[in-house]
């Protein structure tokens, strides 16, 4: 077997019906065994369990491919397509199954292939049947062809696999199926040896395929495994067979294993270890924190009238102690005051994203919150949700408040005439009012700030500084610092108009745009014009590889070629002009195409080279590989891919359905398109030849891209996501979850480590090759047409119909400044603060000072790197190989905070000379730690890691990191101030973006 997995687990996905899934699906042996007898010993078989405990999975990857490897060869077929006509979709899904042409009908296409072989369906997910297809009388089709499947003299057993609460919707069929509950199997959740299996055995099979020398910590094992545990089981209904073990043990959620499985692989994967850790686990925060992340991003898919009901309804499904409790819909309709069919469009998201689950009892339908795990997050989530709302509230009513006041003061002010003790009075009670009022202002702001971090974090800071101004002090300094931090957007430049695209002009890292007067603007990230001229309306641009020239496309009219800085057009492509021209800089050559006629032209001469001929209809667009090698020519449902050099070379690329997007790998060996179809492909760049196919989105492929070492794939959709694939066996690396609206763009970072995205919902979003969101861009008023990396990474440019383009904080290093600074010396394991003297010994730390007996600070798991005390000699801080940082009390002992955000070995640790911060390295980064509450402010990257010694400068305001490879770095701190440089930082970056509170905003907040 050459399949090659890209992981060894699969997360919330299902596994599916393929040779490789089936060889990853482990934990379900016995069930197999007893669901595959009963299959073939049966001509109906009824499957059921609770919603999420792998009933799919099971049937996809495991008794299928069982049913297939019997000596007979049946035909096997899986089918779930109930949406449309199912009748019709079963008889194409035998067709297909059998390879040959069939009816139209079920009953006429199981005529023909049952002739020579037996024939297992498998009806999958048939609760859906019931969904779609409520209410239709039992003469239905498929009712109808179903009945005659199992009761007419035909070859074919049938299973039928459902949810628990849907069971009883089988009497749909009782009057023309006997005995339909003859034969009912239940689906449990995992036993704990079972749940084993699951996570050792997919590792080992893992090594088999790949070579790979992965392995597992036993100590992993047994705490993925007691995190998971489902608890209380529910009994069985009757039947002749129970897919269950009787032992009593709690059992195991095998989507929650599966997802924290697929985040420690992730985790490790992407430091380059090849051990999968309980450290990983813990540094993760356990199971619980990535559940957390799997509730944050199911609930952001709710309106924010939707959330209100749903933190409503959790106050009922959860006990403030976090105890689960089940409840029909009509009671959550009652206590949470909601109306019934918001409520159920509320219920179908949760359930569907695996946050509630329904329990059928009898004829009543109970949710519940699908996993214990879930409670305290829920509970967390809910909390938080309801703050935000009395924050709201609060804002309300302070300006109520204020008005109250404002009437106090002026009847005092009226009684002055009466009595001069009132006068006094009344000025002291307004001095105090005033300073009152001052005060929760603040603290209003300060709270409002918070909340805003996400949504708004420009509006975030600017009431963050505010509040600093009016009421210094530690809350307001928090807030904004936390601002700070948020708000990544540098600054906002104002196009005159709509830009359809944008782009960095390479080797001098300015973005270049033609603004909606016609003129070509380019400007650096400080907001310096280092070119300005008037090229004409309806323009967009290109730039050319090396920075030296640019390609302006016009409307109509010929395009120009315009020297890089200079401004001056060096010619006028002629003969290219019209609606229907392209060019685009190849090296130093530009290809143009006019009507479908291809031109290879002298970047600096302007002379005509040569003519590449017909690639296409009238309307062309074309796209350069990397190299400039290749040019593909792109029209309707197909592309023309030639060498510029070699004309006579070139390759078609067809597609069902219109080509939407192409991009190449670096070498132009590789080609991605997207479609219409809902797919995207990978082509052999040389012959043509399709590879693969990347099926997945539910909407329109709009954009796909190649990463820069050509591993991975990354494409947009209307369906509002963005993917990862894995560039050579086309399996889906991680989905990007997080946009509500179409997903226009998508673009890797220079180093391939991260892609950004943009979407009609006016935001843009970076991530992880992983799916972790690293950043939101949010602050366009309009959608967005398009974002872009710097070529050094470090900046996001984009583009939206608000008539603005902004450049943002990637969301790297602080800024980087000269690394003439003299480096940190290595990392120590023993320090000394007075008479007090700490040395590492192992995984323990022991504090001796004259007179007292020694003391072990027990705390780390692994070796114990680097000791450092704090200026005031009060508190300690370790790093170790085990990840973690910890900050002690030095004169009790106590272990006052885990400091937890590194994934692997922490070399150093130190406090800044002003005590304040706590810097540390990584594997991977350097950390940026707040003294005195252990918060990580920031991760900082720079040069390629690992990193063995930082330090900050005397001053507390820069950091200097030293890396294995001795590169000394430094980075210049400004938020590592106080309140009064804080405040300067944001009147600097404000100031760069031109943000103010808007006159709503202003009456809100003012």
């Amino acid at each position: 077997m050459s399949a090659r997995p890209s992981s060894p687990y699969k997360g919330l996905t299902a596994f599916d019906d393929s040779a490789l899934d089936a060889l990853l699906f482990f934990g379900r042996e016995r069930e197999r065994e007893i669901v595959v007898a009963n299959l073939i010993a049966s001509r109906l078989t009824v499957l059921y369990g609770p919603s999420g405990v792998g009933k799919s999975s099971l049937l996809r990857a495991s008794v299928a491919p069982s049913l297939r490897e019997l000596p007979e060869e049946p035909l096997v077929v899986v089918f779930s397509s109930w949406s449309d006509d199912p009748s019709g979709a079963l008889a194409t899904a035998f067709g297909e199954a059998s390879g040959e042409p069939l009816g139209t009908s079920p009953e006429v296409a199981i005529q023909q292939v049952q002739r020579e072989r037996d024939v297992y369906l498998i009806l999958d997910q048939a609760e859906e049947y019931f969904l779609y297809h409520v209410g239709e009388g039992a003469d239905e089709p498929f009712a109808r062809a179903l009945a005659t499947l199992v009761s007419g003299p035909f070859r074919v057993n049938v299973l039928i696999s459902l949810r628990e609460d849907a069971l009883a919707k089988l009497d749909h069929f009782a009057g023309r199926i006997p005995s339909l509950f003859a034969n009912t199997l239940r689906l449990d959740r995992l036993d704990r040896e079972s749940a084993r299996a699951a996570i050792e055995r997919p590792i080992e099979r893992y090594r088999d395929l790949t070579g790979d020398p992965v392995s597992l910590e036993p100590e992993l094992v047994e705490a993925v495994l007691e995190q998971v545990s489902a608890g209380r089981i529910e009994a069985p209904l009757a039947g002749l067979g129970v897919v269950e073990h009787a032992e009593s043990a709690a059992r195991i959620e095998a989507p929650y294993l599966q997802v924290v499985m697929q985040r420690i692989w992730d985790e490790e994967r992407a430091s380059g270890s090849s051990i999968l850790r309980v450290a990983t686990l813990e540094g993760l925060g356990g199971a619980q924190r990535i559940v957390e992340e799997h509730l944050e991003r199911a609930l952001s898919s709710l309106s924010s009238g939707q959330r209100d009901v749903a933190a409503r309804i959790f106050g009922h499904l959860v006990t403030p102690s976090g105890t689960k409790i089940a409840h029909e819909e009509s009671d959550l309709v009652e206590f949470a005051h909601v109306d019934g069919d918001e409520l159920r469009r509320v219920l179908a998201v949760l359930v569907r994203e695996r946050i509630l689950r329904s329990d059928d009892e009898g004829a009543v339908v109970r949710y519940e919150i699908f996993h214990d795990v879930l409670a305290q997050p829920v509970l967390a989530w809910r909390a938080r949700h309801r703050t935000e709302r009395e924050i709201e509230h609060e804002v309300a009513e302070r300006a109520r408040r204020k008005s109250r006041v404002q009437r106090l003061l002026a009847l005092a002010i009226g009684l002055t005439a009466i009595l001069v003790a009132a006068i006094l009075f009344g000025v002291v009670q307004r001095r105090n009012a005033y300073e009152q009022e001052r005060d929760a202002h603040a603290r209003t702001l300060d709270a409002s700030a918070v909340a805003l971090l996400t949504e708004d974090p420009e509006l975030s800071l600017l009431l963050a500084r505010e509040s600093a101004r009016l009421a210094p002090g530690p809350t307001a300094e928090d807030a904004l610092l936390q601002a700070l931090v948020s708000s990544r957007v540098r600054a906002t430049l104002d196009t005159a108009g709509p830009v359809s695209a944008l782009a960095f002009v390479p080797r001098r890292n300015a973005v270049v745009f033609v603004d909606g007067r016609g003129v070509l603007r380019m400007v650096t990230p400080n907001g310096d014009a280092l070119l300005e001229t008037n090229v004409g309306q309806g323009s967009s641009v290109a730039a050319s590889a090396d920075g030296t020239y640019a390609v302006v496309r016009k409307e109509n009219g010929s395009p120009l070629i315009v020297g890089v800085p200079s401004g001056r057009t060096r010619c006028v492509l002629d003969g290219v002009g019209g609606r229907a021209a392209d060019a685009v800089p190849v090296g130093d050559r530009v290809v143009a195409v006019r009507d479908g006629i291809a031109t290879v032209f002298d970047a600096r001469t302007c002379t005509l080279e040569r003519r590449l001929g017909r690639v296409g209809p009238t309307a062309v667009r074309l796209v350069p590989s990397p190299d400039g090698s290749r040019v593909a020519f792109v029209s309707g449902r197909q592309a023309v891919v030639v060498d510029p050099a070699r004309p006579r070379v070139r390759i078609r690329l067809a597609h069902p359905g219109d080509i939407t997007s192409l991009a190449f790998n670096a070498d132009a060996s590789r080609i991605v398109t997207g479609g219409l179809d809902r797919l995207a492909r990978i082509w052999d760049g040389r012959t043509g030849r399709r590879l693969r196919e990347l099926e997945g989105h539910t909407g329109r492929v709009l954009d796909v891209a190649y990463s820069p070492l050509g591993t991975e794939v990354a494409t947009a959709s209307s369906d509002g996501t963005g993917r990862i694939w894995d560039a050579e066996s086309g399996d889906l690396v991680a989905p990007l979850f997080g946009h509500t609206d179409f997903v226009r763009t998508i673009e890797f970072a220079p180093d391939g480590a991260s892609v950004v995205t943009s979407s009609d919902d006016g935001t843009a979003r970076s991530w992880a090759l992983s799916g972790r969101r690293l950043a939101t861009f949010a602050g366009h008023s309009a959608r967005l047409g398009d974002a872009v990396f710097s070529p050094d990474g470090r900046l996001v440019a984009t583009v939206a119909e608000d008539g603005t383009i902004r450049l943002w904080d990637a969301g790297g290093a602080p800024d980087l400044v000269e690394t003439d600074i003299e480096a940190p010396s290595s990392s120590t394991t023993e320090a000394t603060s007075g008479d007090v003297t700490a040395r590492a010994e192992g995984s323990r730390v022991t504090l001796t000072s004259p007179g007292s007996d020694a003391r072990e600070l027990d705390g780390h798991r692994l070796a114990v790197t680097s000791v450092a005390f704090a200026p005031n000699g009060r508190r300690l801080v370790s790093a170790g190989r085990d990840s973690d940082l910890i900050l002690w009390d030095v004169r009790t002992g106590a272990a006052l905070r885990r400091l937890r955000g590194h994934f692997g070995e922490v070399s150093d640790a130190r406090f800044s000379p002003d005590g304040r911060w706590i810097v540390s390295a990584g594997p991977r980064s350097v950390g940026l730690w707040r003294a005195s509450d252990g918060r990580l402010v920031r991760l900082l990257v720079g040069p390629e890691g690992p990193f063995r010694a930082v330090s900050f400068t005397d001053d507390s305001r820069t950091i200097v990191a030293v890396s294995e490879g001795g590169v000394v770095t430094a980075y210049e701190c400004r938020i590592c101030g106080h309140a009064d440089e804080l405040v300067e930082l944001a009147d600097e970056r404000l100031g760069a973006t031109g943000r103010e509170l808007t006159p709503e905003e202003r009456e809100l907040y003012g």
